[in-house]
């Protein structure tokens, strides 16, 4: 995979910011799951949006809706290596962390860690492509989404990835490939912008190396 400029990872943390997505740089995927953890562990407990049988239950939130004790981070496409460090993390802070049946955790969840194939720089967006269910719902029901983005995978525009996206879609494969620009916004109810109504609450993403 070609390398990416200085200049395309600028630009393309520049423009991410503008639409309220949190870019890191770390130094290697062991220090990008300990960052995942992080984030779990800053942010407030979960909201359940609906019920849940048999999940302990915090206090209500400010919005009067039941939120869940334990925090769960969903990594469906980690390898085993990368996976098993995360869950030895988690499992030191008392944190759930889970690869596959995310349909049991509907009501939302915590934190969802992905992988990225591509980002365009000049728009901020990054592109995860799957045949695998479990990685588009832990894009969608988690309250922060966090990708994992390698700095060669950042190209300049929507054009310099067709070629590869024509790749993806001619395999035969049932592939599902989500453009993800910022945190779910919209401004649908009397032009109010509002922040997570269809998604996450807030976008990481995680810039490496490769």
């Amino acid at each position: 995979m070609a390398e990416s400029t200085p200049a395309l990872v600028d630009v393309f943390k520049e423009k991410a910011a503008l639409v309220a997505a949190k870019v890191t740089e770390v130094a290697d995927l062991s220090q990008a799951m300990r960052y995942v953890v992080q984030i779990s562990e800053e942010k407030p407990p979960c909201e359940l949006l609906a019920p849940e049988p048999g999940t302990q239950l915090g206090p209500l939130s400010e919005n009067n809706l039941p939120t869940r004790i334990q925090p769960i981070i969903a990594a469906p496409d980690l390898d085993d290596e990368g996976f098993f460090a995360l869950e030895k993390t988690c499992k030191a802070k008392g944190i759930r962390c889970i690869r596959n049946g995310l349909h049991r955790y509907l009501a939302g969840f915590d934190v969802g860690l992905v992988w990225a194939q591509f980002a365009i720089a000049d728009s901020g967006t990054c592109v995860v492509s799957t045949t695998d269910e479990e990685v588009r719902l832990a894009t969608m029901i988690c309250e922060s989404s966090v990708l994992l983005l390698r700095k060669s995978a950042i190209k300049a525009n929507l054009a310099s990835i067709a070629p590869q996206l024509r790749i993806l879609q001619g395999t035969g494969n049932p592939e599902s490939t989500t453009f993800i620009t910022g945190p779910s916004r919209t401004a649908d109810i009397e032009r109010v912008l509002t922040i997570g109504v269809h998604g996450p609450l807030e976008l990481h993403i995680i810039l490496l190396e490769e």
